[in-house]
């Protein structure tokens, strides 16, 4: 039987964050997505877990029904928004499964919380974010939004899209359907804030995670899962530099993927996150 969980929200200091909670049915997962989406674009990926575990996604500040602020967006703001929203549903001995700028905040989190994690799942996080990264997204703040008169012109962009065409059919359908909103101009638009952008947050917000990798497996041992895609190749390098020499760390490619992996083989991603925190051989790729 396909579920369909509503958003709920929870209220932390200074914000309200918005979540999906799939039912308690094994120990608690916790997912968080990367910039540009919203803890719905994990729904392909969750509706294969959440028989076995206690599936929750949230909508990181500034992005899908969780507030829009306008300052609120460091790094350290975020590991905290996390550590409090996990303390208000009481969450401990979590999985954290993070993608892109979401597998940094989880593992910034594991890092300063250790106790709330048992394992960490990280889809292609960036190793390094230095000035030349934070001044290429801080871009987005200004950008002209693309909109759309309806949410079917939304399919069939996203559809027709050179990147997101690689989604599953089924992950477009449910971005249509949670991360698109009709503004109140009539018009379409996606679920999230230029504010998350804005650049008095981005300036000098720089991390490195490779000494936190090392940290997280030597010293506080917290088993580590870099999951990462066989066709973004800018991305091969630095996703091999973290994971030699880690104890702890384990590796394996998502093949015919690209970043946004997750939504391209959701059935593959859940497939490793189990096997990973079940204890089974993992294959090198899936």
């Amino acid at each position: 039987m396909r579920i369909s969980p509503q958003t709920q929200v929870v209220k932390i200091t200074g914000v309200r964050l918005a979540y999906v909670d799939w039912g308690d049915n094994g120990p608690p997962l916790l997912m968080l997505h990367g910039d540009l989406r919203t803890g719905r674009s994990w729904d392909g990926v969750a509706r294969d877990l959440y028989e076995s575990f206690h599936v929750v996604s949230l909508d990181a500040r500034g992005h899908g029904d969780s507030d829009w602020t306008p300052r609120g967006y460091r790094f350290d703001d975020r590991v905290e928004d996390l550590k409090e929203f996990c303390d208000a549903l009481g969450l401990s001995g979590i999985i954290g499964v993070g993608h892109s700028t979401g597998g940094v905040v989880m593992t910034l989190a594991a890092d300063k919380y250790p106790e709330l994690f048992t394992h960490l799942v990280l889809l292609e996080p960036m190793v390094v974010v230095d000035q030349r990264f934070q001044e290429m997204v801080a871009k987005r703040a200004d950008i002209d939004r693309t909109t759309w008169e309806s949410r079917d012109e939304v399919y069939g962009y996203l559809r027709r899209h050179q990147a997101a065409g690689r989604w599953r059919d089924d992950v477009i359908q449910d971005v249509v359907a949670h991360e698109a909103y009709e503004r109140e101009d009539g018009l379409f638009d996606m679920k999230w804030s230029g504010h998350a952008f804005n650049w008095a947050d981005r300036d000098g917000d720089f991390v490195d995670l490779k000494p936190v990798f090392q940290h997280l497996g030597e010293d506080l041992g917290i088993p580590i899962l870099s999951i990462r895609s066989s066709d973004h190749k800018s991305r091969v390098p630095e996703q091999h530099a973290v994971q030699d020499g880690v104890p702890g760390m384990h590796k394996l490619t998502i093949e015919n993927a690209d970043h946004n992996m997750y939504m391209e083989r959701p059935d593959a991603v859940a497939q490793a996150v189990a096997d990973f925190v079940e204890g089974r051989v993992l294959p090198e790729s899936l």
